[in-house]
C-alpha cells in the first residue's frame, strides 16, 4: 500500500513539473496564460474502520487550472497587433477541411492574407460584426459575425473617354518651343521641330490600368494684321502610337485669347473614342502652361492606411480619400473561462463547463478595451515558475525516496522468510 501511495506522489510531481515546464516554454508566447496543477488527497475507508487511525492513499491531480490574469502590454507599432486590456477574447474561425469552428484567443498578432482577410499566424480568421460605412454595427449576435476583411483595392473601373485640359498657350509669336516653322512640317512625335509643346496626360484602359499617353501641340497659324486669330493643332499619342482624329484637330483663338472655333477633338482608339476637351484653354501673354489636366476614367483606389480604434471599429483609408469602416471587432466572454478547453496555438474552445459565449463591443461593461499597435505578453512569472520547479523536483525526489524505502522494507520481509 505504501508503494502505491508513494507512486501517486511521483505521478503528481511529474504532472506539476510538466505544467511548470509548459509555462516556462511559453514565457515568450503572446497571449499565453499560465496554468497550475491543483491536487487532492486520496482517502478511502470502510464503514467499520476507525476514522482516527485511517491513513490516506496518496494524491491525485484534481485539475489543471489556467490563470487568466492580465499580461503586460508591449507596443509593437504594427496596427494589426491588437492587445485586450481587460476581460474578453478574440473570436477566430479556424477552418479544417469542410468544417469550421469558432475558437477564442487572447493573442492579437494579426495580419492580412493574400485575399485581404485578417488572420493570425495559424491562419485562423478574426471574426467581427459587419458595419455601415460610418461604423454602425449591423449585427449583434455570434451567428451574425463574419470574417473581417480589408480589400487591397475598391471602387469601379472605367476606361477614359474624355481628357479635360485647360492649357494656356503663349500669344508671343516667338514662343513656339523647338517648332521650326508656322505652319510646321507634318507631325512626327520623333521630330521635335514638328511641334511646339508636349505634355503627359493620365488615362485608363479598360482594365483601369494607366496608359502612357501624351498630348502634342503645334502652332499652325499665327495672327497678322488681316487675321488676328491664332490656331493650334492637337495630336494624341497613346503607348507610342499616334491616334487618328475623327474630328478637326484645330483650336482657333480670337484676338482676346478666347476660343473662337474648335476645342473639342475626338481620337479613335480602336475599340472606343477618346475626346480631348480644351474648352477652358486660353491664349495669354505668358509661357506655355498646363493649368488643369484630368480625365473621366476610373480605377480602383488602393489601400494606404488601416486604423483600429479603442472600441474595435476597423477603418481603412484608400487613395480616393475615403475612410471607410470595414467592420467591428467584437469580444467574447464566458461565465467560467477556466472551464474552456485548451486547443493549442493559444486558442480555447467553449465547453459545457465554460458556458456559452457572450459577445460585446470593446469598452462596454464586462469587456476590455483594445490597444492597436500592441500585444499582450504571457502572464507567466519566470522567477516564480523556477521556484515552483525546484519545489516540484524536491517533491518528486521525496516521493521517489518513499518508494525506495517501501521497496527496501518489502525486500527485508522477503529476506526474513528466507
Amino acid at each position: 500500500m505504501s508503494m502505491y501511495t508513494a507512486l501517486t506522489g511521483v505521478s503528481a510531481s511529474q504532472a506539476e513539473i510538466s505544467a511548470i515546464s509548459h509555462n516556462i516554454a511559453n514565457v515568450g508566447t503572446y497571449g499565453f496564460k499560465g496554468s497550475r496543477v491543483e491536487f487532492a488527497d486520496i482517502f478511502s475507508s470502510s464503514p467499520l474502520e476507525v476514522g482516527r487511525t485511517s491513513t490516506g492513499s496518496g494524491v491525485q491531480t484534481g485539475r489543471v487550472t489556467q490563470i487568466f490574469t492580465q499580461g503586460n502590454v508591449t507596443a509593437t507599432g504594427n496596427v494589426l497587433d491588437i492587445a485586450i486590456e481587460g476581460a474578453g477574447f478574440f473570436p477566430v474561425r479556424a477552418s479544417s477541411g469542410q468544417t469550421s469552428e469558432t475558437l477564442y484567443t487572447r493573442a492579437g498578432a494579426f495580419s492580412l492574407d493574400n485575399e485581404g482577410r485578417i488572420v493570425n499566424s495559424m491562419g485562423a480568421q478574426l471574426m467581427g460584426w459587419p458595419t455601415a460605412t460610418d461604423g454602425t454595427p449591423l449585427s449583434g449576435t455570434l451567428e451574425g459575425t463574419l470574417p473581417l476583411t480589408i480589400p487591397p483595392a475598391r471602387g469601379d473601373i472605367k476606361a477614359t473617354t474624355t481628357i479635360n485640359a485647360e492649357l494656356h498657350f503663349p500669344s508671343d509669336e516667338t514662343k513656339i518651343g523647338q517648332q521650326a516653322s508656322v505652319p510646321p512640317a507634318p507631325f512626327s512625335q520623333d521630330d521635335p521641330t514638328t511641334y511646339a509643346f508636349k505634355t503627359a496626360v493620365v488615362a485608363n484602359d479598360e482594365n483601369g490600368a494607366a496608359m502612357n499617353a501624351w498630348l502634342y501641340l503645334a502652332k499652325s497659324d499665327a495672327s497678322d494684321a488681316a487675321d488676328p486669330s491664332t490656331t493650334w493643332e492637337t495630336y494624341l499619342v497613346v503607348e507610342g502610337s499616334e491616334k487618328a482624329a475623327t474630328t478637326a484637330q484645330s483650336t482657333t483663338f480670337d484676338a482676346n485669347g478666347k476660343i473662337l472655333t474648335g476645342g473639342q477633338i475626338t481620337f479613335g482608339l480602336g475599340d472606343r473614342d477618346m475626346s480631348v476637351d480644351l474648352s477652358g484653354s486660353t491664349l495669354m501673354d505668358s509661357d506655355f502652361e498646363v493649368a488643369t489636366l484630368d480625365h473621366n476614367g476610373l480605377r480602383k483606389s488602393t489601400l494606404y492606411a488601416v486604423e483600429v480604434d479603442s472600441n474595435g471599429t476597423l477603418w481603412a483609408g484608400y487613395s480616393s480619400g475615403e475612410s471607410i469602416a470595414m467592420g467591428k471587432i467584437v469580444l467574447a466572454n464566458f461565465t467560467n473561462p477556466q472551464g474552456m478547453r485548451q486547443m493549442g496555438a493559444t486558442a480555447l474552445s467553449q465547453t459545457p463547463d465554460s458556458g456559452v459565449p457572450v459577445l460585446g463591443v470593446p469598452g462596454e461593461s464586462g469587456f476590455g478595451l483594445l490597444r492597436s499597435g500592441s500585444l499582450e505578453r504571457s502572464n507567466v512569472d519566470l522567477t516564480e515558475e523556477l521556484v515552483n520547479l525546484i519545489t516540484a523536483q524536491r517533491n518528486y525526489q521525496a516521493s521517489a525516496k518513499a518508494m525506495e524505502t517501501s521497496s527496501s522494507l518489502s525486500q527485508t520481509i522477503l529476506n526474513m522468510r528466507g
